[in-house]
This record gives structure tokens, C-alpha cells and sequence, in this order.
């Protein structure tokens, strides 16, 4: 009743505001792409992947819309998206149609934005301050971008100055539901565009010092976890985007960038039903990354290059228990000493009218360091593990366009995953008892992808316009096991398997993206529709076997399972009036069948059906919107075994905005109305009712 109740009231609002509008005049309505003197500072992965194969993308509008401070909470609304979070690692990230973090991988202008051993990153630490947009490639991606985009990829795309001057300042603060103060977050830009070069800095601070939990949780006994505020909920992330380049020329653009991330994870959260358990603490995850760009173009050919350095530091502090963490007693420190180094060069071939080439080669290292600290000295650390690998990737795509309507693009990848160091100190010290099963070996791998579109202009409307196209798309694609997955010991409770194969995948899509209105835009309807069906082989899971040195207790092992079938259907509507109503609906249906027989997985957690989002922009007045938003996810189970299910829930969110002519504006948002208890993991409930106050100016 509840949730049928919130529904009625989003369409109320919308139908009010209908009435409301009557007399109202029209505003003037600001443009929403860039002019063609623009085009220079578009980054160039604005070539790697076109609109074709990133059929979803977020603007900076509407990242601003949903109050979206950081990449976890921005993709949230795109159908197809399940977030996860929680654990000890504390860890914010997602999966898309199935696949997991690190199987989807995420850039930022080309630089992959992963933990090295890893192969995924926490999304909630990638602020968002800086994009001027991200576009989510699901299956289909472009072959240009390198290796590992099993599931698709996450394009995350950084905002250059357009403009001679350029200022924004956005600050705003959070209350929990008893009006206390739960969080801060800030961000200042300032940017300048000039005839022969262009700068930018972007500074954004986020703290967090707690959420509120809603009022209808109850405590388990014996568990430090309380009505009120969430243990161990506090987190700080700050971040600076330093952006600067030359145009000695309309043909060239050569930029450099710099960006320091620094985030204190602060304290895992303890489940809320567990009695005795471990406590993992993250005072450190840094980042450094600085990359050097240039794009060149002269007629019908183009190049684009990028060579980068990131560097990765975190730390790990684990407190065997609740009563070691009051003593302020934890294990020696464990830190990552990471980094990556890498390029690609980029070219782009127009044959004529109806034919363009493209071709890319990527390159990336990756280092790996485990470090233990000492327990007499906790500041001096040894080395217990170093990998290094190298990636090579070479990619190509021809799109031919036969007639008008017809255009056909075809895709293929090579990638070799190359070894070229690997040392771990307990490997050695198992091969001195004679352990050969702890006995790990490198080896080299490579693989083959490939994919093909067809995209077809319906001959509906005005045919100038090409609003109307439907495709079919075919993509397979692979995914190198990562160095966790192969390597890890964590702490003797794994074995390792460096005989990890790849996964593979078969994606096939029938899509659909139109848009149909009035040239006086006093109406627009759009929609985005894919059914899809992914096979997936290979997949890899932990598994529990007998320890090989005491068989009474158990180890986890990663192994390669014979398959997962992925198929659903995903639906995205956008309806506009004239300037003073806009709404949309994300819809998805999720499936799979698991083709395998391993004992104690049967089903895949945290996967539920359906999911949905709906919102709506409702502007009475010029400078007056009204927001409200609705999200509904559907039941899943917590565990493989499928004995433990969470309840769907149903989330209501409502932000109104007064902007003072183009310059300034404030906005007040209220989340989770209606205090829902929810979980997106087992045992790790989320935030109550909260309020978040932003104001915002811009001078651009």
C-alpha cells in the first residue's frame, strides 16, 4: 500500500503542476550543445567511442539535477545498474547487467581508475566535480578503449574551459533526520579559455560525519551497532583537478593534467546481527595521477596520444575483534604500493563520405606491492609481495555507411597480458616446506575480441533529423583474471590459482532510441530500449575447499565455472512540455540461468529482477523546479545458496531549486522520505531521512 500510495503521489504532483502552469510565459530555453568553435576542446575519447556505443550518458546537468557528488551515486538511475557496497574493504561500487566491478572497467580521458591488484576501485572515492559528462557502454563498447571490457565500460569525461573566464562555487551541508549536521560538501572551479592555450582548477571536498539510520531499526544483542546514528559512518574525500593547454593552432591541442585524490575510509561498518567479528580500518587511499595529451588533425586524418603515470597508496589497519579496537590494539599496517603506467595512440582515417578507419594501440604497466609493517616499529614496513604486468592492447573498428539510412561498424582486438615479475614471501616460505600446491607460476595470456553493428534510420519524421534508429549489435568480449584473483593469500585463509582462465563473453542486443517533437520544442518525447542476451563462460568464483595443512578447516579458492546466461529488457522514456515539465522512467528486467553444478551456488546475490526510477522536473515559475523522484528495487537474495532474501524497497526523494537569474541558485532536497529501512548488502542498512542544502554560482 505504501508503495502504491508513493506512485499516485509522484503522478499527482506532475498533473499539479500541469494546472499550475496555465498563463505561465515561456522562458528562454538555453542551449544544450556546444557550438562548432567548441569542438577543439572536446577531450579525444570523444573519438573512442561514439554515441553509438554509449547509447547511456549522464550530463553535468543532470549529475547536478540528482545531486550526484561522486560516480557511485551518479549512475544509480541507469537502467541495467545494481549497486553494491559494504563489507570490510567499505567499498561503494556496482555491477552492470550482471557483471561486476571489475569487469566493467572505468576511465577517466583514457586513464583506467583501478586499484592494480585488484582490478576495481571504490566509486563513492571518484568525485564527480570536474566531468562535463559520463557515458556507460553496456556489452558493446568501443575496441579502442583496451582490454577487459567484459561487460562494457564506464567513460568518465573531464570538463575543459570554454569560456574566457570561468567561476563556480557550489557549497552545501547535510542534516539527518533529527536535524543534526551529517555531512559537508564543497566545490570550487575556476577555469580561463584563451585564443592560444586554456586552464582549469577544480577543488572538491567531501565530508562525511555520519548518516542516521531510520527509525525502525532495531539492535541485535550483543552487537555494538545502536539505534541512531550508523557506526563507523564517517568518511573525508578531497580532490584537485589541475588542467593545462596549448592550441598553437585550430589542427592542435596538446594539455596537461594533474589530479590528487586523498580519502579516509574510516572504519568498516559492522554488520548489524553479528556478535564477533574483525574490524577493518582505512585511514589511507591516495591517488597521483599526471598525463600528458595531444590531438592533431589535418583533413581527413586525425591522431590522439596520451601517455600517463597514477600512483596508488592505501593502507589496511585490522582490529581482530570489537574489544582490540576499544584497547586501540590492530595488526601491523598492511599498505598497497601501487602504480600504473600506460599510453595509447589513437588515429582516425575518413576514407571518404562513407567510409572511416580507426585504430589504436594501448599500452599499460602495472606494479603491485604488499607491505607489512612491523609490530615492534608499526612505521617500518616490508615487502611481502610484488607484481608486475604488462597489458598490450590493439584495436580497430571500420564503419561504413553503404546509404543514408545504413551504417555498419565492425570491431577487432587483440590483447596479451604479459608477466613480468612475481614475488610473494609466503609462496616462498610454502616452498621451503615442500608445499609445492602454494607453488605459483605466471604465465602469459592472449585473446581475441570482435564485434559488429548494424544501425538503421527509420524513415519516420522528418528524415533530416535521423531521430529514429534501430540496432543490433553483436560484441564478444574477455576479461584477463585479476592479480587478487590469481595471487592472493589474504593472510593464509586462500589459495592461490595462477591457472585462472578468462572470461569470455557473447553479447547480442535489439535496440531502439528515438525522439519524436515539435520544431518549436513545445513538445519532445524520447525512448531508449535494448533487449539483450549475454553468455558469458568461464565466470570466476571463490570456492571452499579443505586447507591442505589442516583439513578440518577450510580455505577459499578462485576457479573458472562453465557459465552464466545474462538476458532482460531495459526501457528508458523522457517526455518534455515546453520548458515547464520534464519527465523520465528508467526501467530494467534482469535474468540469468546458471549453467554449471557447483555445489553452494545456485542463484547470484544481489541480483534482483526488476529495478525502476522515475523522476520529474516541474518548473511553475522560470525559476522555480520541483523534483521529485521515485526508486524501486526488487527483492534478491544475499547469499549463492539462496536461503537469505532482502525485501524490495521502495526509496522517495523530493529537491526544489530557485535559481536567481543564470548566476545563482539554492536547492533543498529531502531523501529517503518516508524513512525507508533498506539494505543493499546483508546486515549493512543504509541512510534514513536526511536533508541536503546546496547553493550554487556560476559565472561561465
Amino acid at each position: 500500500m505504501r508503495c502504491r500510495a508513493v506512485v499516485l503521489a509522484f503522478l499527482f504532483l506532475a498533473v499539479l503542476a500541469a494546472a499550475a502552469q496555465e498563463g505561465v510565459e515561456e522562458p528562454e530555453r538555453a542551449p544544450t550543445e556546444a557550438s562548432s568553435d567548441d569542438e577543439i576542446f572536446v577531450l579525444p575519447e570523444a573519438e573512442v567511442s561514439a554515441d553509438r556505443d554509449t547509447p547511456e550518458r549522464i550530463t553535468r546537468e543532470e549529475m547536478d539535477r540528482d545531486g550526484a557528488s561522486d560516480l557511485w551515486e551518479a549512475v544509480r538511475y541507469i537502467p541495467g545498474v545494481i549497486l553494491s557496497g559494504g563489507g570490510r574493504r567499505n567499498d561503494s561500487t556496482f555491477s552492470i547487467r550482471g557483471y561486476g566491478a571489475d569487469s566493467v572497467p572505468i576511465y577517466v580521458d583514457g586513464i583506467p581508475l583501478a586499484n592494480p591488484y585488484r582490478g576495481e576501485g571504490d566509486s563513492a572515492r571518484l568525485l564527480t566535480g570536474d566531468l562535463e559528462r559520463i557515458e556507460i557502454a553496456k556489452g558493446y563498447s568501443s575496441e579502442l578503449l583496451g582490454a577487459n571490457t567484459l561487460g562494457g565500460a564506464i567513460v568518465l569525461r573531464t570538463a575543459k574551459p570554454r569560456q574566457a573566464l570561468e567561476l563556480s562555487l557550489k557549497t552545501g551541508f547535510g542534516l539527518d533526520s533529527v536535524f543534526k549536521y551529517a555531512d559537508s560538501t564543497h566545490v570550487l572551479e575556476v577555469g580561463t579559455k584563451q585564443a592560444l592555450f586554456y586552464g582549469k582548477g577544480v577543488f572538491q571536498y567531501r565530508d562525511v560525519n555520519h548518516f542516521r539510520l531510520p527509525d525502525s531499526f532495531e539492535p541485535s544483542p550483543q552487537n555494538p551497532q545502536e539505534k541512531g546514528n550508523r557506526l563507523w559512518s564517517d568518511s573525508k574525500d578531497l580532490k584537485l583537478t589541475l588542467i593545462g593547454g596549448l592550441t598553437p593552432s585550430e589542427y592542435m591541442d596538446i594539455w596537461v593534467t594533474y589530479v590528487y585524490q586523498y580519502a579516509d575510509k574510516g572504519l568498516s561498518p559492522p554488520d548489524v546481527n553479528i556478535k564477533d567479528y574483525a574490524i577493518w580500518d582505512w585511514p589511507i587511499w591516495n591517488r597521483h595521477s599526471l598525463s600528458l595529451n595531444g590531438t592533431w588533425s589535418m583533413g581527413a586524418f586525425s591522431l590522439d596520444s596520451l601517455v600517463y603515470f597514477d600512483k596508488y597508496d592505501n593502507r589496511l589497519d585490522e582490529y581482530y575483534n570489537y574489544r582490540a579496537f576499544e584497547l586501540g590494539i590492530h595488526a601491523p599496517h598492511s599498505d598497497y604500493d601501487e602504480y600504473t603506467l600506460g599510453g595509447r595512440l589513437l588515429g582516425s582515417w575518413e576514407i571518404n563520405a562513407w567510409n572511416t578507419l580507426q585504430a589504436a594501440l594501448t599500452y599499460k604497466k602495472e606494479d603491485h606491492q604488499g607491505l607489512r609493517g612491523s609490530i615492534i616499529n608499526e612505521d617500518e614496513r616490508t615487502k611481502e609481495m610484488h607484481v608486475n604486468e604488462d597489458t598490450w592492447s590493439l584495436g580497430a573498428e571500420y564503419a561504413v555507411n553503404p546509404w543514408s539510412p545504413l551504417t555498419i561498424k565492425a570491431g577487432l582486438g587483440f590483447d596479451a597480458l604479459v608477466p613480468q615479475e612475481y614475488w610473494n614471501d609466503e609462496n616462498e616460505y610454502n616452498k621451503l616446506l615442500g608445499a609445492d600446491y602454494f607453488i605459483v607460476q605466471s604465465r602469459n595470456m592472449f585473446l581475441y575480441t570482435w564485434q559488429l553493428g548494424v544501425f538503421y534510420q527509420l524513415p519516420l519524421g522528418n528524415p533530416d533529423t535521423r531521430s529514429h534508429e534501430l540496432r543490433l549489435t553483436y560484441a564478444r568480449k574477455n576479461h584477463f583474471p585479476t592479480m587478487a584473483q590469481r595471487y592472493s593469500t589474504r593472510f593464509g585463509s586462500t589459495l592461490p590459482n595462477s591457472h585462472l582462465g578468462p572470461e569470455i563473453a557473447n553479447h547480442v542486443e535489439l535496440g531502439y532510441r528515438g525522439y519524436m517533437g515539435r520544431e518549436d520544442a513545445a513538445f519532445g518525447f524520447s525512448l531508449n530500449a535494448a533487449l539483450y542476451y549475454s553468455a558469458m563462460t568461464g565466470k570466476i568464483v571463490s570456492v571452499e575447499l579443505p586447507n591442505p595443512h589442516y583439513p578440518s578447516a577450510s580455505v577459499d579458492y578462485s576457479r573458472n565455472l562453465d557459465g552464466i546466461d545474462f538476458w532482460g529488457f531495459e526501457l528508458a522514456p523522457d517526455f518534455t512540455l515546453q520548458d515547464w515539465l520534464t519527465m523520465g522512467l528508467a526501467f530494467s528486467l534482469n535474468n540469468y540461468t546458471i549453467n554449471h553444478s557447483q555445489d553452494g551456488i545456485k542463484v547470484l546475490n544481489y541480483y534482483p529482477q526488476i529495478t525502476f526510477s522515475g523522476y520529474a522536473v516541474i518548473k511553475p515559475r522560470a525559476f522555480l523546479s520541483i523534483i521529485p523522484r521515485l526508486e524501486y528495487i526488487d527483492s534478491r537474495y544475499a547469499d549463492t545458496e539462496g536461503t537469505e532474501l532482502l525485501e524490495a524497497y521502495v526509496l522517495a526523494n523530493l529537491k526544489i531549486t530557485i535559481a536567481w537569474g543564470n548566476y545563482v541558485s539554492v536547492s533543498a532536497e529531502l531523501d529517503n522520505i518516508l524513512d525507508t529501512y533498506y539494505e543493499i548488502r546483508r546486515y549493512s542498512p543504509q541512510g534514513g531521512r536526511s536533508l541536503n542544502l546546496m547553493l550554487t554560482v556560476n559565472y561561465k
